[in-house]
């Protein structure tokens, strides 16, 4: 069985967030010099994460919350 349109698709911008909150959290933080400018631009990345993980999560759950209210 296949997964839904919109599970699939809120899935995989789950998947993007929080790969790319591990990867700016990982890679990015420790290997640069906190000057303001890359201070603000990693906090930028950071919020753009956080708001896919929660775009993600929330097309995820919206498609299981209306799936479920059918039974």
């Amino acid at each position: 069985m296949m997964m839904a349109g919109s599970w699939l698709n809120g899935g995989l911008i789950l998947i993007a967030g929080i790969a790319l909150i591990i990867f700016i959290l990982a890679k990015l933080i420790p290997r640069t010099n906190h000057d303001k400018d890359m201070v603000v631009l990693l906090g930028i990345f950071l919020a753009v994460g956080i708001g896919l993980v929660g775009m993600g999560g929330y097309i995820g759950m919206g498609s299981w919350v209306s799936a479920m209210s059918c039974w």
